[in-house]
């Protein structure tokens, strides 16, 4: 499962605009790193039975991106903020002390997302321009 991060690991493993899978607490989870901000959520998707792995997606602005299906959630509450996953992922507490990151404590969870209202994106048109 990776590197125990509730025991913690070097501030300097974790640069800037990247991730670390391990786990805490028995539950798979995701370091990332945003400036001087560190996050800690779950790492793998609440989309279906898939449960993609979070650590191969992508950062995006205080998001992670699913890798497979392109579900997003923020990680700073775990809610899931775009389609196909409805469900948030889990975030916990990040602790930064003498040169180390830990991993805390589990954080309540926000309730899952309308997918009524979940975002599906923008999707790119293109205009047909007469000849």
């Amino acid at each position: 499962m990776g590197r125990d991060l509730a025991e913690g690991v070097a501030l300097s493993a974790l640069r800037d605009g990247e991730m670390l899978f391990g786990h805490a607490h028995g539950d798979a989870v995701l370091l990332a790193r945003r400036g001087d901000e560190i996050f800690a959520v779950g790492a793998t998707c609440t989309h279906s039975h898939y449960a993609a792995p979070l650590g191969d997606g992508l950062l995006v602005d205080g998001t992670v991106r699913c890798p497979l299906h392109h579900a997003r959630f923020d990680l700073r509450t775990g809610a899931c903020l775009r389609a196909p996953a409805v469900n948030p992922i889990a975030c916990y507490d990040v602790e930064t002390k003498g040169g180390r990151v830990r991993v805390g404590a589990r954080k309540p969870a926000p309730g899952p997302r309308d997918p009524a209202s979940t975002n599906l994106g923008s999707v790119p048109r293109r205009s047909i321009q007469p000849r």
